[in-house]
């Protein structure tokens, strides 16, 4: 790879990833709000849980899913649309590459706003669009599958999609450029996530963690319990 041509890639991709729509959105519907930190009530108990990025979790969370979805469309966008352009331009997906992780940190560490931004998710799935797709529904659905039913852990399958990349990627391709893409996005992705994952190791020593784990399993049986009844199907 050319040296100047990586190093104005780079510079590009990241000053394009500082570019964050959640606080463009947010000084329209949310003028008066301070975005730094939002806090989440945990369900079936009295705790809250603390986010402190700035992403489209945040909008959703205080202006509702209508704002949340725009922002994850312009952070996906701001992805995909660079990541496309750079694959048509110089027909080689190592530069494309590049483009997405400066992308990706320049999101989660954007320069104009004191290095606080969200966590990527967004950016990451605009970019695996144009590289691999299959990839999404994958990890989304192991991320689901292992956190929820194997591990028991609505947060550990909320965020654990990106992990899921590194084993699919060692099935499908090896080792590639698109493997060293993912162990590096998944570097940036678990650094920008450090603050939430100690709040949260945190909350799991708790009472409320336990209070809440079995509320989640109580909404789980009356959501199994409706369905049933609703396909007329009489329990044993």
């Amino acid at each position: 790879m050319d040296l100047l041509l990586s190093s104005a890639i780079s510079l590009i991709g990241y000053l394009i990833g500082s570019i964050s729509f959640s606080r463009l959105i947010g000084k329209i519907v949310l003028p008066r709000e301070d975005l730094e930190s939002s806090t989440v009530k945990v369900e079936g108990t009295d705790e809250s849980f603390t986010f402190r990025s700035v992403s489209a979790t945040t909008i959703r969370a205080r202006a509702g899913a209508r704002y949340g979805i725009i922002t994850s469309i312009l952070d996906i966008s701001k992805a995909a649309i660079p990541v496309i352009l750079v694959v048509s331009s110089l027909g080689t997906l190592g530069y494309a590459y590049l483009m997405s992780v400066f992308i990706i940190l320049g999101h989660d560490f954007p320069i104009y706003y004191r290095f606080k931004g969200g966590r990527g998710v967004s950016c990451l799935l605009g970019s695996l669009v144009v590289f691999n797709w299959v990839s999404i529904p994958v990890a989304m659905i192991l991320s689901l599958a292992i956190g929820l039913l194997v591990i028991d852990d609505a947060f550990f399958a909320y965020l654990t999609m990106p992990v899921y990349l590194i084993p699919w990627t060692l099935l499908t391709t090896g080792a590639s450029l698109f493997l060293a893409y993912a162990l590096v996005v998944n570097g940036i992705y678990w650094g920008a996530l450090m603050p939430e994952i100690r709040e949260y190791l945190i909350f799991r020593r708790t009472a409320a963690y336990k209070k809440a784990k079995e509320a989640r399993h109580e909404r789980t049986r009356r959501r199994i319990s409706k369905l049933l009844a609703k396909l007329r199907i009489k329990k044993k």
